[in-house]
């Protein structure tokens, strides 16, 4: 089989019947393929070329591999991964409808705030399970946000560089002596004088995705629309990096038409925007938070659950839940603080992405000390109304509006 060379429907690669071509990047093919164990069809992607490093494929494998245990709604599912005999690597992942973001909306105008906001706080909740288990996704940008029928945002692609461009980059563009990894227009300054990208990394990108959605506007270059600088500098990095690097945004308040914006929301994606990483909100976890508390006290779009906390030595504790992700133990950042013996200082992680889903709890230790309804939680899982948390000597119970 030839190198570069796509696939076509009716051709099989391995287990794997092509139905249709979805799309074709740099460095691999995207392909709806009909596939054991998935009536409906799934989405492999196959490198376009043989990995002839095996270190490098081994690497790339080992990180994918990961990136299956990821179960979240706003994440694409991968359910299996390999090289095949011709050395080319794949990935079977969900089958998605629906676009992506820089499909779904026209950049060149203002998306309202509070579904901006919403929608990068999907994206958050997304990575924050990546970034539990220490992915970073390196290329956050718009096309790698998906918008499903209902709304719904999944984080696509993250993560996944390393398979299909053994070097380690995405892309050829070489500028001021260093391999850039991601798209220009969405990375982080760190890669001007470090070759590690950490979860800020992902913070810094998803930020800008936010402040376009939000103003209609590149944060560098305000004078032009955003598609007129996008095609501007499509092929050009060097401006791009050299203000990632030193020009500070626009302040979004600078723009007319969000004179009405919440005052946190405009300070929080500056933050998100600082140049040193250690600055910004340390993973999108944080972020989601932080995203989750204005969504439900500026905008009134995500609606409150009440967390009540029965305690070991009698009594109980009562507090507002938001979306977001909230890490459970007995350690001094958490956001669901259970301090007594036999809680971890981060025991499990609740995710909520708001009404009308209900949180997932993932649990981090397999010892079976995290149960609900008195049944020990090996993984994640879905809960449902009327479910009890049961941390050590705590019980944990969610009120959900009607």
């Amino acid at each position: 089989m030839a190198d570069d060379r796509e696939l076509v429907p009716g051709e099989r690669y391995g287990a794997y019947e092509v139905i249709e071509v979805l799309g074709r990047g740099a460095f691999a093919a995207v392909y709806r393929v009909h596939a054991p164990g998935f009536p409906q069809g799934a989405a492999l992607k196959l490198s376009l070329r043989p990995v002839g490093d095996t270190d490098a494929a081994r690497r790339a494998l080992r990180e994918i591999a990961v990136l299956r245990t990821l179960t979240n709604n706003h994440v694409v599912r991968v359910h299996a991964s390999g090289q095949g005999e011709d050395g080319r690597v794949f990935i079977l992942m969900d089958y998605l409808e629906g676009q992506q973001l820089d499909e779904f909306h026209d950049f060149d105008e203002p998306m309202p705030a509070a579904q901006a906001t919403w929608m990068v706080h999907q994206a958050c909740l997304g990575l924050a399970e990546a970034h539990a288990h220490g992915i970073v996704h390196r290329d956050v940008k718009p096309a790698n946000l998906w918008v499903e029928p209902d709304h719904n945002v999944r984080v696509i692609d993250f993560g996944l560089a390393r398979a299909w461009d053994t070097s380690g980059t995405i892309g050829s563009e070489v500028t001021i002596g260093r391999l850039l990894i991601g798209t220009p227009h969405y990375s982080q300054p760190e890669q001007l004088y470090s070759n590690k990208l950490t979860p800020a990394s992902d913070v810094y990108s998803l930020a800008v995705v936010l402040y376009e959605l939000l103003s209609g506007r590149c944060l560098f270059f305000p004078e032009e629309p955003f598609s007129a600088v996008r095609d501007r500098l499509r092929d050009d990095p060097v401006p791009w990096l050299a203000a990632h690097r030193s020009t500070p945004p626009v302040p979004l308040d600078r723009y007319p038409h969000l004179g009405e914006l919440p005052v946190s929301l405009g300070e929080l994606v500056l933050q998100c925007l600082e140049k040193m990483p250690e600055l910004r909100p340390a993973n999108a976890g944080v972020l989601a938070n932080s995203l989750g508390s204005i969504l439900h006290y500026d905008f009134g779009v995500a609606v409150a659950a009440m967390l009540r906390i029965t305690l070991p030595w009698g009594g109980h504790d009562e507090a507002l839940l938001l979306p977001g992700s909230h890490r459970i133990g007995a350690g001094k950042d958490v956001e669901i603080p259970l301090r007594a013996t036999g809680v971890r200082p981060v025991h499990a992680v609740l995710e909520w992405s708001g009404l009308p889903d209900l949180p997932q709890l993932r649990p981090l230790f397999g010892d079976g000390s995290v149960r609900v309804n008195g049944r020990p939680l090996l993984q994640r899982v879905q809960l449902a109304r009327g479910d009890r948390i049961e941390i050590g000597p705590f019980a944990i119970d969610l009120e959900f509006p009607s």
